[in-house]
């Protein structure tokens, strides 16, 4: 049964909203690493029964983050990003803005992996194209005025977390946002200090135009301060300047990402070798025992230049240690939970142990890079439609479109295709070219080597080592060359 929302706060929360906060704090609460995971407590690391609180604090202390999420994030995100991104038949003011597309410094390659990367852990992230206010100068303005005076739009990333709510229609076929509340935060001065506080923008269209609303606490330093609305004005565009990037669509503003089992995994690992680190920290301290003796009489003290004794003769001091069979238990579990979150996509974690035929490095590859091409082709649609928006804001008829890199080649180099690429270049099977273009595509050569500048740079090495005569060649006697001829015709004629 869904609970009922509050109709009269600008601050309640959509159905699609509440299903997917779970997920976005779970990936974001692993991507930013252990100190969050040690701050999410109980949350992720269950007290055992019994563990007493001291316990527990120096058990969570203690623990670190292997952060493979992390990792196979920016290893995904890294691929389409390799290549500066293309942008084609985009207009001259359009391509002016792309070197500073927030205004606060990010070119359109920096801008866009960041979008890219927060859509690819959280399932999907948007980009709100924005236009600076010019309503509150007197007088009618024109793209001209804008244009003299360095107005015009610009790229602002909203990660998913922020847009509590949205609310859109199909119409002709395709699915219009009518209203979306999304969370900002502000900053005022208060004498020396700076206040941070919470503002809620509303953005909505009806009949009567385009809209925005912005709601503030009317008493920032209260939580529990009602909500007030505080400034709203219209905008001309006719349509909310939001575009969405679904990473995984599962429905409007619902989607799965692509990275939460990973997460969950990395979760699991987290837990172990917390129990990892606790059993080793018992282990390697072991205990002495006394057999045949009470506990009365005086305190035993252990330590350098001192002797035991026991007052029952068959009393004996011995040390109990543990076995370890618990410690390789344990330490396999990490493995195996490595080797399952390699599996994502982390090509640059152990590789696994024993031979992998050419149709399972096939398969592995094609399942790896796909949902990744599918997903950078996306998202290359989304950027197209950001640079729509940007050119209605300017008035022009069109903004171009994008293109990314989408040919990532193999997941990296395995051993086994090395050496056949290797034997086959011995046995002159394929060309010098044919084997360091294989190379360069499974990243062993960088992708700054150039091969002809390389067979430049041999050919000069060789002649520098033969002498500038280049290596003894035997070549059959053909007779007189034409350069010798035309030697001995010049000898002729100066006689």
């Amino acid at each position: 049964m869904k609970q009922e929302k509050d109709a009269a706060r600008p601050d309640t929360t959509s159905y699609a909203y509440d299903t997917m906060r779970p997920a976005w704090d779970t990936v974001q609460t692993v991507l930013e690493g252990t100190t969050a995971m040690r701050r999410a407590g109980k949350q992720f690391l269950p007290q055992h029964h019994g563990e007493t609180d001291t316990a527990y604090g120096e058990r969570l202390s203690r623990n670190t983050l292997l952060n493979v999420t992390k990792l196979t994030l920016n290893s995904w995100v890294g691929r389409p990003f390799s290549d500066i991104i293309r942008f084609e038949e985009t207009p001259e003011p359009i391509t002016a803005i792309l070197p500073n597309v927030d205004l606060v410094g990010n070119d359109a390659q920096v801008f866009c992996r960041n979008w890219f990367a927060d859509g690819v852990a959280k399932a999907y992230s948007h980009v709100y194209v924005d236009f600076p206010r010019t309503d509150t100068v007197e007088g009618v303005r024109t793209v001209a005025d804008d244009l003299r005076e360095g107005v015009r739009p610009y790229w602002v990333h909203i990660k998913p977390e922020q847009i509590f709510f949205a609310s859109a229609e199909v119409i002709a076929g395709r699915e219009v946002l009518r209203e979306i509340r999304m969370m900002e935060e502000v900053s005022d001065m208060v004498g020396f200090a700076e206040l941070l506080q919470p503002q809620i923008r509303r953005v909505y269209i009806d009949a009567e135009g385009s809209h925005v609303q912005l709601y503030r606490k009317d008493d920032p330093r209260k939580e529990d301060s009602d909500w007030v609305l505080y400034e709203e004005y219209e905008f001309s565009l006719g349509f909310i300047p939001l575009v969405t990037f679904y990473a995984h669509r599962d429905d409007f503003m619902l989607g799965t990402p692509p990275l939460l089992d990973l997460a969950d995994l990395n979760i699991a690992h987290w837990q172990s070798t917390a129990d990892q680190r606790s059993i080793l920290t018992v282990t390697r301290f072991p205990i002495l025992a006394l057999s045949g003796a009470s506990d009365e009489g005086k305190e035993l003290v252990i330590g350098p230049n001192r002797w035991l004794y026991s007052p029952d003769p068959g009393g004996k001091f011995y040390y109990v240690e543990h076995t370890g069979k618990a410690i390789a238990a344990g330490r396999q579990d990490l493995v195996d939970l490595e080797e399952q979150m390699a599996e994502y996509g982390a090509d640059f974690l152990r590789k696994r142990p024993g031979n992998v035929t050419a149709t399972a490095r096939a398969l592995d590859s094609a399942e790896a890079t796909s949902p990744l091409m599918d997903m950078t082709i996306r998202f290359s649609e989304a950027l197209d439609l950001v640079l729509e928006y940007t050119a209605a804001w300017l008035n022009l008829p069109s903004g171009g479109h994008s293109e990314l890199t989408t040919d990532f080649g193999p997941e990296g180099a395995d051993q086994a295709e090395l050496t056949t690429l290797s034997n086959t270049r011995k046995d002159r099977d394929i060309s010098r070219k044919a084997y360091l273009e294989e190379l360069k595509r499974r990243g062993i050569l960088t992708e700054e080597y150039d091969i002809e500048e390389d067979a430049t740079q041999l050919e000069e090495e060789t002649m520098d080592l033969f002498g500038n005569t280049g290596p003894p060649v035997e070549v059959e006697d053909e007779g007189e060359s034409e350069l010798d001829e035309e030697r001995r015709e010049d000898e002729e004629d100066a006689e």
